[in-house]
């Protein structure tokens, strides 16, 4: 499958459809945006997944009204009914506005289980150990309401320390608190073809939107192809996947395309629950650095396309 990779250090970035070559409109700022193009539609050989969105109550509150927030919540709830998936959505405990709270709770009311995903999503490497202790319990007390089960936390960026010392110092922490960390087996860029597709229809480019999207859902093919690769070479078999995503427009909007690939692949769905019980994660993660990682790239140390 070739792979169109196009550099930071350029000026414009052009955005092509899985299946057409009509370029769009470009951007005036750099940015580290690379498009898969399958030639062929992704095949990939099933595995079992859980399915984790990060960023609730909804990702760019600033720019997002509690009414569209809301919106987007309802719609990715609606496709992972559809699927008869049990999710888990990570909140920015700082973003719980009076406002938001009805996205948390509509998350929560339709059977969603919810995490920890700090207060103010900080990089852990610029933080202190009491630091993060006080970000993750502030956002515990914040979430008191919706965690009345397991405790489940997710590390901003899925940076988890640049040395064994941190890692140590946050593994600690969160245990003290009661906290199992959930780590991710699908990493993707998926955050930058949202920030592209909001773009899109802001300018009222409907069919640059869905150009963008297309590509989205391959993105997101290509990686769990990636993926479910690497742990079947490296590993010696398959894992229970953890697929991260965001609560954003461009899943709103998509996510049942994304989840039908899923099911026609031969795919189940589980809950996080189930997928941390795979000996996967509870493997020595043997990567200590600033990048944020798969957890089948941590258990090799690192290991990179």
């Amino acid at each position: 499958m070739p792979r169109l990779m196009i550099p930071k250090t350029l000026a414009r970035v052009c955005l092509l459809a899985g299946l057409s070559a009509f370029l769009i409109a470009c951007q005036d700022e750099p940015s580290g945006l690379s498009l898969d193009i399958p030639s062929t539609p992704i095949e990939t050989e099933p595995s079992r997944i859980a399915i984790t969105i990060d960023d609730l109550p909804y990702v760019m509150p600033s720019q997002t009204s509690p009414e569209e927030g809301l919106q987007y919540t309802q719609s990715i709830l609606r496709a992972l009914q559809e699927h008869k998936i049990v999710a888990t959505g990570f909140v920015v405990g700082q973003q719980l506005t009076p406002e938001a709270i009805p996205a948390v709770q509509a998350f929560a009311d339709a059977g969603h289980t919810i995490g920890n995903h700090s207060w103010s999503h900080p990089d852990y490497g610029t933080l202190t150990p009491d630091e993060f202790l006080d970000e993750t319990r502030r956002t515990h007390d914040a979430l008191a309401t919706w965690i009345d089960g397991p405790r489940y936390y997710r590390f901003p960026f899925l940076r988890e320390g640049e040395t064994e010392q941190s890692k140590a110092a946050a593994e600690k922490i969160l245990s003290d608190l009661g906290y199992q960390n959930v780590p991710v087996t699908i990493d993707n860029d998926e955050w930058q073809f949202n920030a592209e597709y909001l773009k899109a229809i802001k300018r009222g480019d409907t069919e640059a939107a869905q150009t963008i999207a297309n590509a989205y859902v391959a993105h997101m093919q290509e990686r769990t192809s990636f993926f479910q690769t690497l742990a079947q070479g490296e590993l010696g078999g398959d894992v229970d996947h953890v697929l991260l995503i965001h609560l954003n427009r461009i899943n709103a909007d998509h996510l049942g395309t994304l989840l039908d690939w899923y099911a026609a692949q031969g795919w189940t769905f589980i809950s996080v629950g189930e997928a941390m019980r795979h000996p996967l994660y509870s493997r020595a993660d043997i990567y200590a650095g600033a990048r944020g990682l798969s957890q089948i790239e941590r258990v090799l140390g690192g290991k990179r396309e």
